[in-house]
């Protein structure tokens, strides 16, 4: 997905090599592992949940939100290490009975910047929008 290089650097570690990798570990769930001088740095995912599932139930799957604050339009959550966002314009083939969400996991030491972790979910979720995963 396409991001802002100003934000992500801000949720990354300094460091001399960045490696990229794709997993998909269940056809529900996609996850983009970033890997800086050999150590994760940040998970970016795409998880379908059954409709009904709600935002705090689909938290309680990610430690780097916990205690996470919900958004007024109660669509997300984010902290300084990581973020949760509900996809509003996804109805996928495939997939009636389940409601997509984006997640951010920052796991570099010293990171917490909530301002930046909520910039990256709100848009990697349009990338995710946009994307085949919605189509």
């Amino acid at each position: 997905m396409p991001t802002d290089v100003d934000v992500l650097s801000k949720v990354l570690p300094s460091g001399n090599e960045v490696d990229v990798q794709e997993r998909n570990p269940t056809p529900h769930r996609k996850r983009c592992q970033v890997n800086v001088d050999g150590s994760v740095a940040l998970i970016a995912s795409q998880e379908w949940w059954e409709d009904g599932d709600g935002i705090y139930v689909v938290a309680d799957a990610f430690p780097q939100v916990e205690s996470a604050q919900l958004t007024d339009d109660s669509t997300s959550l984010h902290t300084g290490t990581g973020a949760l966002k509900k996809v509003e314009a996804c109805d996928k083939v495939g997939y009636s009975g389940y409601t997509l969400f984006t997640a951010i996991q920052v796991y570099a030491r010293g990171v917490d910047d909530s301002v930046a972790v909520e910039k990256l979910i709100g848009d990697y979720t349009s990338g995710v929008e946009a994307s085949a995963t919605c189509r």
